[in-house]
């Protein structure tokens, strides 16, 4: 069931106006509350049955365990806090720089951003790449797509860049409305782990076709590991690992490149035709 935009009480972004660094870490707040109640239900769980039998057998042992338990569950907030922070705030273009020093990228380029309904990444691109043209393309209105909550709260927050530079395009059964070697460079980012493994596919081939021989495809995102755990909880297991990603773009493309910033795994390829 897709979510309707007047059940959500945070502001959504305005049309024609970008909105700020501290707009985008909020939503990611928001849209984790979700995962956030899960979690806090789960230390409450455990917290107040061990504090319970420390009152009434005075036991200390259990007073202990409970009074970590909800140390723990304190200090993997404030982590979670800062994580989202890193990744989503105002120094986040720092791993958006590293990612497009990679393959030294250029700034009078054309790239495709492919994404899942957020033009965030549209935005610091622009950003980053004054003289570049961005295409803006939103894969959110395909039919079969995550039905996840969260993906569907922060679609309905945002509206697509009317800034003259950012060109929005939308994907038909996952299809890159763009011409075959019309593009520099191919951007994927934050949620590309939500497009079902078929429908990934068709879109990598489509960022194949798009690209220019030896066009640049650069990708960022979460991973499975400790870090990410910390910032992100349980739910940090249904996004794709680091080593997934590295297969899938060494068999489309070549001179696969990996590295890292904060949480955030950094590949960039070259096109093979």
């Amino acid at each position: 069931m897709k979510t309707q935009e007047n059940n959500l009480w945070y502001p959504k972004a305005i049309p024609g106006i970008r909105p700020t660094a501290w707009w985008y870490y909020g939503r990611a707040l928001f849209v984790s509350r979700h995962d956030y109640k899960k979690i806090f239900y789960k230390f409450i769980a455990v917290g107040i049955p061990l504090g319970l039998v420390g009152l009434i057998f005075d036991n200390r042992l259990a007073w202990i365990l409970a009074f970590t338990t909800g140390f723990l569950g304190l200090t993997l907030l404030l982590f979670s806090l800062a994580g989202l922070y890193l990744q989503y705030g105002h120094i986040a273009p720092r791993y958006f720089k590293k990612l497009l020093n990679l393959e030294n990228t250029p700034d009078n380029i054309t790239v495709a951003d492919i994404h899942i309904g957020t033009y965030r990444h549209s935005y610091i691109f622009s950003e980053i790449l004054p003289n570049a043209t961005i295409y803006s393309v939103d894969c959110k209105q395909e039919p079969r797509f995550s039905e996840e909550l969260a993906v569907r709260e922060v679609q309905a927050l945002e509206t697509p860049p009317t800034a003259e530079h950012i060109k929005t395009v939308f994907t038909k059964n996952f299809e890159v409305p763009l011409h075959a070697n019309s593009c520099d460079v191919v951007v994927f980012g934050f949620g590309t782990h939500e497009i079902p493994d078929r429908e990934r596919e068709l879109i990598f081939n489509e960022a194949k076709r798009i690209l220019k021989p030896n066009g640049k495809l650069l990708l960022f995102e979460h991973g499975i590991d400790l870090l990410n755990y910390m910032f992100f909880g349980p739910v940090i297991y249904h996004v794709t690992q680091a080593g997934t990603w590295k297969q899938l773009l060494t068999e489309k493309f070549k001179g696969v490149k990996q590295s890292r910033l904060f949480a955030v795994n950094l590949f960039s390829a070259t096109n093979s035709k």
